[in-house]
This record gives C-alpha cells, sequence and structure tokens, in this order.
C-alpha cells in the first residue's frame, strides 16, 4: 500500500495524476477513505520514447461531481478495470501503456 504522496511522485504530469493501473486502483481506495470526491477519469497513452498524448479510445467519463462519493468512484473503478482489461486483450497502440488521469475536487 502506498500513500497519496508516494503515488502522486511516479505521475507523468506535474500538475495531474497520470498514473498506471495499480496506482489508479490504490489511488481510488485512498480517496474512499478520505473526503475526496473523484470527478471522473480519461486515458493518456505513454509511448516507448516517452511521448505522452490522449488516448482516443479511452475518454473516460464526464463530470461525476453530482454524483454521491461512493457512487462516483464506484463508476470510475468500473470502467477503469474494463479499460484495462480491453487494452490487455487488444490495446488501442502497440508499444505503448494506458495511463489515468484521475480528476479530483482538491
Amino acid at each position: 500500500m502506498y500513500s497519496f504522496e508516494d503515488i502522486k511522485e511516479r505521475s507523468e504530469s506535474d500538475d495531474e495524476l497520470v498514473v498506471g493501473y495499480a496506482d489508479a486502483m490504490e489511488l481510488l481506495y485512498l480517496f474512499e477513505q478520505s473526503d475526496t470526491q473523484v470527478i471522473g477519469w480519461e486515458g493518456w497513452l505513454k509511448y516507448e520514447n516517452g511521448t505522452l498524448s490522449h488516448s482516443q479510445k479511452y475518454q473516460g467519463t464526464v463530470d461525476l461531481s453530482a454524483m454521491p462519493k461512493t457512487s462516483a468512484i464506484a463508476l470510475v473503478k468500473s470502467t477503469i478495470v474494463q479499460a484495462h482489461t480491453e487494452w490487455l486483450e487488444n490495446p488501442e497502440v502497440h508499444n505503448a501503456n494506458l495511463l489515468f488521469c484521475i480528476t479530483t475536487n482538491t
């Protein structure tokens, strides 16, 4: 189990939380334990050369700020799990990794 600060340090962006699947799941667990409202997520791609771009296939969710915290986190979890599973079976881009940009109210 990692702390929020540990995961934030591994983020691919200085301005946003852009992390791999395991860190995304850990973040959602941490947010469940706190007062943090998850607003949504979007998919990012990291290519072999280190460049980042937004995923065309994995757009994530719309703004979930009007949903109860637990419902929003449950929806984000389920859609991230689905995207990760699909990626493992048939990646949108070969030789790239799918990352998850999670947005919150903080």
